[in-house]
Order: structure tokens, then sequence, then C-alpha cells
């Protein structure tokens, strides 16, 4: 009796003075804000960056902190922490005791589910689905970027993580087995927002024997053909189907190339400025290999105009041959210029409308309706958008994106008459700037407007996305915002000559695509950002930065941006790192690459996209990526002005003086085996330049030193015959640049 009191007593004793009573994974998910402790089996490391997910016999749950950065798949562990619901995930947060028991135990064996079945009962733990089929199969798995798949007719959602070696390899094109571990990311929907997490490419295993290795890959187009190239592990026959809508894209086909790894096929006869849908296959045996359908784009016989405008000043004395403009207090009277010249339709997707202080944007879209132009519009559910309220009773027809999805409909763009069969009709207005007094009259914003057939309907295929239809009235019930979007528009196009990329967020991986972007860096690189959260992008500016890069960078104020973000970019760019210091918010989301020297591909990446985490996986955003020397240094005039009267110190890029006009052409072109003939005419008695062909990548084929004469001068090369697609040929001469888009068949 005496050694039971004891006993007691010592138990009594270690449970009050705060001894943690080991309890299982299901009783703790059960104690939110309670401290607790558990014991499981570690299912993933750090792939998936400071969080564990563990399980026992019983559930499974996440520990989230650097209490745990140690910890490894296959460890057991006893840990305390706090139970919390962070964005509808439960986990261990702040974990205050971690104990590694042993390690390189068994994993758990995955539970075997359907998409339909994935819910909380199933949160943190290894699961498992099979005949799994992605959405983008064939295209490249991005970091940080949420994938749809379907299994048996059911849908569920992949989420990436930057440090999973899946990242950058070929989204499977067949069906595979998925194991994940069973996560969630939402806001405001605790019955939704689940996404699977693979961790490394043993989690997807192919269903079929032949499958793609090498993405599908639009090599080369013109107004009238599309060339496509990809790869399979094995040899088999292979085809293309095309058509013009996606759900016609098998009314169409094309053979390709015979028995082999290595596929190419080509679509003739298309219409220029045409969007096409595409899906490439592979058959060996009873296996067939598919990419996901995909849209794509003809050159179109649109002039290809661009116009920059910018509501704060430029400095001119850097201009380049042409003037930037700055238009003050007045981009609402040129928005509704356009709105007056449409014949059609006008497609608008704002996140914010305001008419208080500027002229009526609503009413000139009212009137635009009486003269008989279809006008639709698409807001954000979350802001006033007073503006709107004009349109009830009219035939203005409108829809918000709803509350309960978590995110913004932050896009800025407006579509001109994209259906016009008159090809110098379609416009596409886009930029920074949200239709309201403080956006139009004080805050920083830039406005660029392209005359463009191909690229106004790739946009009207996102705003219908949004809309849930392609008619006048909107379908709330089809409608898709943020996550629920997909990626469904062509994001090359060519027009007047240079390159231009649209991406949308969030279905894109547009922060990975930014990344992508700052490193092609090789002399300058001049940024004006509302803000920067993401310290992946922060890390990319500092290694441009000290690869050589002359780095120019202007924010708005300190608070915007992570701290971390802050800390690295001061420490690396020092004084060259600024606070924007007018009246307003700096509202650009804009960077200038290489405008420096016209022979690296200098361009302008701009649009709605805001630098940060919930721009890339929750809003609704757009990004288009100019590759025109004339665009940058408009851009580099306005970048000038703003950082100078930010304290800042412009050291990076020299003024040079404007240039005289001359002709650079190619023929044939296309360019067959290898041999290109091209004509210049040169300004200058005597002229030495520099001829350099470039592929979309930006990287140099092909680079030979002329002398040149005054005058017309003909030049032929015969390059390697191995050259296949779409390159730049760009020449230095005559103090300036100059590039002619060049198809190699």
């Amino acid at each position: 009796m005496k050694k039971f009191y004891i006993l007691t007593l010592l138990i009594s004793t270690l449970l009050s003075s705060g001894f943690a009573q080991t309890i299982t994974i299901l009783e703790a998910r059960q104690k939110v804000g309670e401290v607790v402790t558990v014991k499981g089996i570690v299912t993933n490391g750090s792939e998936l960056g400071s969080i564990r997910y563990f399980q026992d016999n019983t559930a499974g749950i996440a520990a989230y902190g650097t209490a745990i950065d140690n910890v490894q798949r296959g460890d057991s562990i006893t840990i305390t922490g706090t139970v919390k619901s962070y964005r509808q995930l439960l986990e261990l947060d702040p974990v205050t005791s971690v104990v590694i028991n042993s390690s390189g135990n068994p994993l758990p064996e995955p539970v075997l589910i359907t998409p339909d079945q994935i819910s909380d009962t199933y949160e943190g733990q290894l699961i498992q689905i099979k005949h799994v089929v992605f959405a983008d199969g064939g295209q490249t798995f991005a970091s940080k970027t949420l994938y749809t798949f379907t299994a048996d007719g059911e849908t569920g959602k992949v989420y990436m993580n930057a440090g999973v070696d899946l990242v950058g390899t070929t989204i499977p094109s067949v069906p595979v087995t998925l194991t994940a571990i069973c996560s969630q990311y939402d806001y405001s929907n605790p019955t939704g927002g689940y996404q699977l997490l693979p961790r490394d490419n043993n989690d997807l295993v192919r269903e079929s024997s032949i499958y793609f290795t090498k993405t599908l890959d639009n090599t080369a187009f013109t107004k009238t053909t599309l060339d496509f190239e990809w790869s399979t592990n094995i040899a088999g026959s292979t085809g293309v189907f095309y058509g013009s809508t996606q759900s016609t894209v098998t009314s169409n086909i094309v053979s390709g190339t015979g028995d082999v790894t290595d596929h190419t096929a080509s679509i003739t006869g298309l219409d220029a400025g045409s969007i096409v849908w595409v899906q490439a296959f592979s058959v060996n045996g009873s296996d067939t290999a598919k990419s996901t359908v995909t849209s794509y784009a003809t050159i179109s016989n649109s002039t290809g105009d661009i116009k920059v405008y910018f509501n704060t000043p430029v400095n001119v004395s850097y201009a380049k041959g042409t003037d930037a403009i700055y238009v003050n207090d007045a981009l609402d009277d040129t928005l509704i210029n356009y709105i007056n010249r449409a014949k059609y339709t006008i497609d608008m997707a704002i996140y914010n409308l305001d008419n208080s202080g500027i002229s009526n944007i609503s009413q000139a879209l009212i009137d635009a309706t009486n003269r008989g132009v279809r006008v639709r519009v698409v807001g954000d559910g979350t802001t006033t958008n007073s503006g709107f309220d004009a349109f009830s009773g009219t035939n203005v027809h409108f829809i918000k994106r709803p509350t309960y999805i978590s995110g913004l409909m932050h896009n800025k763009f407006v579509i001109f008459d994209a259906q016009s069969a008159n090809a110098n009709e379609p416009v596409l207005w886009t930029g920074s700037m949200n239709f309201t007094e403080e956006q139009i009259d004080l805050d920083a914003n830039n406005v660029i407007i392209v005359q463009d057939q191909s690229l106004a309907k790739a946009y009207q295929i996102e705003f219908e996305e949004m809309w849930g239809s392609t008619g006048d009235l909107p379908d709330a019930t089809n409608a898709k915002f943020g996550p629920e979007k997909t990626n469904n528009t062509p994001h090359e196009f060519i027009i007047n000559g240079e390159r231009v990329e649209s991406y949308f967020s969030p279905s894109d991986g547009v922060n990975t695509q930014l990344v992508n972007h700052i490193n092609t860096t090789n002399y300058d690189l001049s940024i004006a950002t509302m803000l920067l959260t993401r310290d992946e992008i922060a890390a990319a500016i500092d290694t441009a930065h000290m690869d050589g890069a002359r780095v120019n960078m202007l924010t708005n104020v300190e608070g915007n941006n992570a701290s971390t973000v802050n800390a690295l970019l001061s420490a690396s760019l020092g004084s060259h790192y600024v606070y924007y210091g007018l009246s307003g918010v700096m509202h650009n989301k804009y960077m200038i690459v290489d405008e420096g020297n016209p022979l690296s591909d200098p361009f302008v990446w701009t649009g709605s996209h805001n630098w940060s985490a919930s721009a890339n996986t929750s809003n609704d955003e757009n990004t288009l990526v100019v590759h025109d020397a004339t665009v940058a240094n408009l851009y580099y005039q306005n970048f000038v002005y703003l950082y100078e009267a930010s304290s800042g110190v412009i050291t990076a890029v020299q003024n040079v003086s404007a240039y005289q006009s001359t002709e650079l052409n190619v023929f044939p072109n296309p360019v067959r085996n290898g041999n290109i003939n091209i004509s210049y005419t040169a300004q200058k008695v005597e002229n030495t330049a520099i001829l350099r062909l470039v592929d979309m990548s930006g990287r140099t084929v092909f680079q030979r030193n002329i002398n040149l004469i005054k005058g017309e001068n003909k030049l032929s090369f015969n390059l390697q015959n191995n050259l296949k697609g779409t390159y730049l040929l760009w020449i230095s001469a005559d103090n300036q640049n100059q590039s002619k888009v060049v198809v190699f068949k």
C-alpha cells in the first residue's frame, strides 16, 4: 500500500509540475489552442521548407518552426507544442520540445483514397491516389505553383514546393499513381483549399510505358504555321490534334515524325492572328502519351503599335530616339478616348473603379452600349468599386469575384474589339493603374497599350474564364477565379517583329517567371515595384548584382516589404536600394533589364502583379513582358525621374545619343538549310558592326564582326543546319541596334 501511495504521489507531482503526458495525434487534433505532446513518424524533410508532417496509427498533423529543422523523413519523434489552425491547416506552433527517438524508420503506408475523399480526416497523412491525370501534362513543374488533376472523374490539387526535385521536370502526360501528404492552405474556406504535397520524383509513378521526357515546345510560329517539338522516353508514332477552341481540339490532326523518341510536327494553313488549341501525342503499342491541351497564337496582321504613358514625370535626357510621355492628370480621358473609339466589344477587368474626382469612365462604358458596343466588366468583390453602381439598369454587364474565395481580382486590363475582322482594330490596355482619382492623379503608375489581335484574343480567353461564358451575360456557376483557373492562354507572341510574353496569376507560376527573367540580366537591372515580400526574388536581384550587373531598385515605403528582403537588398545594393520619396504611393510593378545594352535583349516587365506570395498563388493578376529596346528606354526615362526624385543616384546606364533610322532585312524568311541572306543599309562611310543570332531564351548561337560600307550591304552566311525555330537576329551599327525575327525551318 505504501509503494502504491508513493507511485501515485510521484505521478501527481510530475503532472502538476508541467510534465506533458503523450497523447495520440487524433486526440491532439481536438485540442486547438492547447499545449500537447505527441509521438509519430516524420514523413517529409526539408524539401517542403520549415514544416514537418508526422503521423501515428490514429492520424497525422504538421509541426512548424526552426525547432524541427534537423528532423528528417523516417525519424520517430516526441514533440511538444501548441495546436493551432493556420490557414485551416492544423499544426503545432510554437514547438517547445523535440526529441528524436530513432531514425531510418519505415514510413507509414499511404492510405489509398480518391480525390473526393480528401478531407480533414486525412490531413497531415500520407495518401495515395491512382489514375491521376494532370491538366498541365507535358509542360514543366514550376515551384510554388498549384496544379489541377483528375482521377476517375474526380478533381484535386497538387502544390509544388520550391525544394521538391520535381520542379523543372516534365509534368506527366500519362496517368500516374500519386503519393503525397494531404495538406490545406486557405484563409477562408474550412471545407476547401486542400492540396496534396508530393515530396520527390518517387511520389509520381507513371502507369504507362511511354511518357513525355521533354515538354511540348512551340519552336517556331508565323502568321500561318506552328511548329512543335517534344520527346518521349521510348519511340512511338506521333501526331498533333488541333482546333479553334479547347473543346474542338480533336477536330483536326497532323502526323508527326515516325518511330522515334524526338518528335516534330507542323500545323500549316492557319489564319493570321488566331488562337489555336493543340494536343500532341505519341503512341507505343496500346499506350498513348498526350500533352495537355494548350493554346498558341499565330502572328497577326496588326500594326503592333505600342504606346506607353506615365502619370509621373520622365527624364527625356535619357531618351534614345523617342521621348517618353508624361500624361498629367489625364489618363482617365485617354482611356475614355479608347472607349469612345470601340466599335464592337469592350472587356474590362479592373480591381477598383471609382469615378469620384475623375472623368466618368462608367458613363463612357454606358454610352458605348447605347451605340451598340457589347460591354462586359469584371471587378473585385472586396473593394467598394462605386463605379459599378452606375451599371445597374443599363446594358453594361458585370460580375465581381466572390468574397468567399481568398485573394483579389487584381487585374488591370481592357480589351477593345478583340474579334474584329480588321486586324488593326483590336487593342489591349494594361499596366499598373486602377481607375480611381488617387491612382490616376497621384500614385505613380504606368499604362501600356498594344495594338495586336493575337494578344487581345489571348487576354479575352483569360477574361472569359472569369466571366464564365463567351456570351454577353456572365455565368457565375462556371466563372473561375484564383486557384480555380487553368494555364490556358498563349504565352509567346511576335508583335511588330519583337518578342512579347504574357502571363496570368495564379495559373502560370508568375513569381518563378519573374525570378527566371531577373536571372537573364547581363548588364543592368532597374526596378520600380510597389512591394517585395519574397526572399527568392530578392535573392535573384542580389545574385544579378553579385554577378556584376548594375542594379538600381526603387520600392515603396520600407514597411511594405518583408524585413528579410529589406535586410538583404540594403546590404547588397547599399545606396542603390531606394525608398520612394514622392507624394502618394509608388504603385508601379515594373523592371527594365539590360536597357543599356541593346545587344543583350533589353525588355520591360510590367502589369498588375505585385511581387508577393498572394499575387502568385491567390490573386487574379496579369503580366506583360516586352522585348523591345525602345520600350525599355521609355520605361527607363520614367525610372530615372522617380529614382532621382527619391534621392537615388543614377550611375548604371550612360545616356546614348539619338540615332538615325536604318533598315535590316532577312531573306528568305523562313530560312532553310541554314542559308541566311541579310540586307542592311548603313549610314556611315566606314562602319564596323556586330551581327548576333539569339534564341528565344536569350542564348547567342552565332556572332560575327562585319565591316560595312555606306549604303546597302548584302551579306550571306551558312549557319549550322541543325538550327530550327524562332530566333532574333541583332545588328549593332551606326550607334544603334536593330533586330529581326528569323524562323529557321
